[in-house]
């Protein structure tokens, strides 16, 4: 909103290319949650449980945006599109691997090389343009310990 009350469409821009980014980052997750159940049925749980918790500040970072620009259908319409992504991606990964089971390693390196360009591409830059750097190594850092938890926890 600018002091006039009314909004930018450079912040709408924002909220539209924000909302298709995270909806089209959830297809490899469902994608790495499906195939990597397939490969073993505790590592496909922590996967899950680790995408889940992941996808908490994902989803508000989805949000702000869409709630700066007041578009509370926007808001709905994507909160939904993005609860159906993975399941999709999922569909999409079983589908394939039940015709052609050597496309597992595949989809799992497709869905790791995602997350890693999401975050090489997108995040270490903006990291870098706002000073935050040590942020994002922060970041990366409580990312693996969590997972180290999750690994320690979860049955295998």
């Amino acid at each position: 909103m600018d002091e006039k009350g009314s909004f930018r469409p450079n912040l709408l821009r924002t909220a539209y290319l924000v909302a298709f980014g995270l909806i089209l980052h959830d297809v490899p997750e469902g994608f790495a949650m499906a195939n990597s159940y397939i490969a073993s049925p505790s590592l496909g749980i922590l996967m899950a449980i680790a995408i889940a918790i992941h996808n908490v500040p994902e989803e508000f970072a989805m949000a702000v945006p869409i709630v700066a620009v007041k578009k509370r259908r926007f808001l709905y319409t994507a909160a939904f599109l993005s609860g159906l992504a993975e399941p999709v991606g999922a569909i999409i990964g079983l589908v394939a691997v039940h015709f052609h089971p050597a496309l597992n390693s595949f989809f799992m390196a497709f869905a790791a090389g995602a997350m890693i360009f999401v975050s090489i591409h997108e995040l270490l830059p903006m990291a870098r343009r706002y000073h935050k750097i040590h942020l994002f190594v922060l970041g990366s850092v409580i990312s693996v310990f969590v997972y180290m938890l999750l690994t320690a926890v979860v049955p295998g």
